[in-house]
């Protein structure tokens, strides 16, 4: 039998591995805050969200295929100097407000699937986020108290009020010089690597792989598919002069060398979406660099984009190099991701991270002089 969880209950968790999940009527983000006896974080790493989604016990998983998204906390690795462990809800749309929807519904489940307990968050109003339940500490026992708080001032100033450090006002860049990435450390993403495997051999082949969910918004009858259609696109060079690229609408370059596998049009399917091989050892030697952006198809920004990623892989053995998260919140329609570079006869791959305007490849291709 299902146990319904009410504001102000205090439960006493017996399961030490237990997964948090929550259904909406819009979309919705999932995170938890690590705090101290003091209420705040140690540090921003005690802020497990959508660009941070490991922390120390607490993990999050991306939902699939419909299923929402989900907590995973292993109580025995919180660490000792955190006592709670808060549960946030907050709206895709931080201008929208959950009292215009069926209130949150969390379920609290432990690691075999059992239900241990359900609660749904009643009374909201204009509130776009709401502090959903606590995980308390008492001695060697965990508590569970279901909230329902609304917070009217928003995710950001929440996380913020329990001492995550929130944003900064980037600098505007000097005459004559390229503008700066967006903050790369938002992505994910390291900022150079040479392709070399392990065992120092110069690497030949890499894919690059796109990979986004689908996502349903409300609309008058229901929730419906928003048709959000992501492309990964190669783009080569020789020097600054484009010669070449792989895109849906040409899914080979004239050499062979940069191959795109197929369209995605909205994200279905679990992994990788779309993904492009590069085998370096084919490129005309005139090419110095191939830059790989992701364009929204129908100008749909990226802030409505739901768990979208990008990923770099060892195209002869499948081991990932490296990867980054796209979901920046931007109200950009495409970005410059990377981009893998001729130095002195060795490949390079540079992270760029840099949002632009674009809904096609030959748009993008016009905005990442900057960044060869």
């Amino acid at each position: 039998m299902t146990v319904r969880l009410a504001r102000g209950q205090v439960n006493v968790l017996d399961a030490e591995h237990i997964i948090v999940s929550v259904r909406h009527g819009a979309a919705v983000d999932l995170s938890a805050l690590l705090l101290t006896a003091d209420g705040v974080v140690r540090a921003d790493a005690d802020l497990v969200f959508y660009n941070q989604p490991l922390g120390e016990g607490v993990r999050l998983m991306p939902g699939e295929a419909g299923a929402p998204c989900a907590l995973v906390l292993d109580l025995r690795a919180i660490p000792a100097g955190i006592d709670h462990v808060r549960i946030v809800v907050a709206l895709d749309d931080q201008q929208d407000s959950l009292g215009a929807y069926p209130g949150p519904e969390l379920r609290i489940d432990d690691a075999a699937g059992n239900c241990l307990g359900e609660y749904v968050i009643d009374g909201l109003g204009e509130e776009s986020t709401v502090v959903a339940m606590d995980l308390d500490r008492a001695g060697t026992e965990w508590l569970l108290r279901p909230l329902g708080h609304g917070y009217h001032s928003g995710f950001a100033a929440l996380v913020a009020a329990h001492g995550v450090a929130v944003g900064r006002t980037p600098k505007p860049p000097a005459p004559n010089q390229p503008p700066e990435p967006f903050d790369a450390s938002l992505l994910d993403m390291s900022r150079e690597l040479a392709l070399r495997k392990r065992d120092g051999a110069e690497l030949t082949h890499v894919k690059m792989a796109l990979g986004w969910d689908p996502v349903r918004e409300p609309g008058r009858f229901g929730l419906r598919e928003a048709d959000i259609d992501l492309d990964a696109s190669a783009l080569v060079f020789a020097g600054r002069e484009l010669v070449d690229a792989a895109f849906y609408g040409q899914l080979s370059s004239k050499d062979g060398s940069v191959r795109h596998q197929g369209d995605n049009l909205t994200g279905a399917g679990t992994g990788d979406n779309e993904m492009i091989d590069v085998d370096l050892t084919l490129l005309a030697e005139e090419a110095s660099t191939v830059v790989f952006v992701v364009t929204s198809y129908a100008g749909h920004t990226f802030e409505r984009v739901r768990n979208a990623f990008w990923r770099l892989v060892d195209g002869s053995t499948n081991v990932e190099l490296t990867g980054g998260n796209l979901r920046v919140g931007g109200k950009h329609t495409g970005m410059v991701v990377a981009k893998v570079q001729r130095e002195a006869d060795v490949w390079k791959f540079h992270t760029v991270g840099a949002p632009i305007q674009a809904g096609h490849p030959v748009e993008a291709a016009e905005q990442v002089a900057p960044y060869l």
